[in-house]
């Protein structure tokens, strides 16, 4: 079977290149199922794909709005469905779809969808795919995601939730003593952080308030926020996060923008906040439980299912005070927690490996008619 997937992003940035880039790394290439790539743009994760040896082109797709362009890219995308002999389609994410559904459909390819968000309604897109792409399957993140877009009423389309995978991130030692003696000096901190695309629901604010409160107990407490506007989204809004801090804690703000030694970064960090509303997922959440921190997150979407009782965390609720957030942090900075976050964490996110994801994703591109809807 060919497969052909289709992303709209070639640059990483945020979760869905990153879980895109483990599932090809980390599936096995030399079985029936063919993977082929396109991506709508170019970036370094086109070019790490290409590197991987998958068959990969680069479509340069403009603006959905941008009529000429959109409809050059349609025929491009159908030439490619012809000359790899394309069984399935699958839209990487829902703007895919905008490029990919008629010339699917009119060579009779089946279309199948992956969904990044947690949807609270279907918009314009959705629903024109819906009635005219008629999709075959649709796939989640998480079963949180999946029972939100079952309520949005994707009747006669079957839908299944499949964990994002997660590799260990390496760090390097050395580094992450430069960095800590770089922000700490004398200090004795702590650092509390976070990975996140700085974007209003992913709550960066709420980790400041929070600090503010924590100075109290930990006067020198510092919050590291390592993340920038990944693909130009919510422009501007690093630039409030960055004055709020300074507002509130001063120069124990530390903004380092986008890194790529994300191990690193991980590594300086004392305890991790996920303050994000309603979180697909969480990759950065898992990732900072391999690399054995201590995490708080909040309940109403992914973290639900990756913060769990055997391991070192605190769950909040959805929409958490600030007091809440800084009790939870409190709670998490005691050295025994702490130390036993490095040993017990790693196990606990043992279970979303990328190549468990891998086989989880082929079976659902190869058998998606069987899949029945997940509640």
């Amino acid at each position: 079977m060919h497969v052909m997937v289709v992303m709209p992003l070639g640059e990483f940035g945020g979760g869905a290149e990153r879980m895109l880039y483990n599932y090809l790394a980390h599936r096995k290439q030399d079985g029936s199922l063919r993977v082929f790539v396109v991506f709508l743009s170019p970036g370094r994760l086109a070019d790490s794909v290409r590197e991987m040896g998958y068959s990969t082109a680069v479509v340069s797709a403009g603006r959905v709005r941008e009529v000429g362009r959109l409809l050059a890219t349609q025929r491009s995308v159908g030439q490619l469905i012809d000359t790899w002999s394309i069984d399935r389609v699958l839209a990487w994410m829902p703007k895919a779809c905008a490029y990919v559904a008629l010339p699917a459909r009119i060579r009779g390819v089946p279309l199948l969808i992956w969904r990044h968000d947690i949807p609270t309604a279907l918009d314009r897109l959705d629903k024109l795919v819906l009635r005219h792409g008629r999709p075959r399957s649709m796939a989640c993140s998480s079963e949180a995601a999946n029972r939100a877009l079952q309520a949005c009423g994707v009747s006669g389309v079957s839908t299944v939730a499949i964990h994002p995978g997660v590799a260990p991130v390496s760090f390097d030692a050395e580094s992450v003593q430069a960095i800590r003696g770089k922000f700490l000096g004398n200090s004795p901190g702590p650092i509390v952080g976070t990975v996140t695309r700085l974007q209003p629901w992913k709550r960066v604010d709420l980790l400041l308030q929070s600090a503010t409160l924590l100075k109290a107990r930990f006067p020198e407490v510092k919050v590291l926020v390592v993340g920038g506007e990944s693909h130009g989204l919510s422009k501007g809004h690093a630039a409030q996060l960055q004055s709020l801090g300074r507002r509130l804690i001063g120069d124990d703000a530390l903004f380092v923008g986008e890194q790529s030694n994300v191990g690193d970064w991980l590594q300086v960090m004392d305890v991790f906040v996920l303050p994000s509303n309603c979180e697909p997922f969480g990759i950065a959440l898992v990732e900072a439980l391999l690399a054995g921190k201590p995490v708080v997150a909040c309940a109403g979407g992914g973290p639900d299912e990756i913060v769990g009782d055997d391991g070192i965390g605190v769950l909040l609720p959805a929409s958490p005070t600030p007091q809440d957030m800084a009790a939870a942090i409190a709670r998490l900075l005691d050295p025994r927690a702490r130390s036993k976050a490095r040993t017990v964490n790693p196990k606990s996110a043992a279970r979303f490996a990328p190549e468990q994801m891998a086989v989880r994703i082929d079976e659902w591109l190869t058998t998606a008619d069987s899949f029945e809807h997940s509640h």
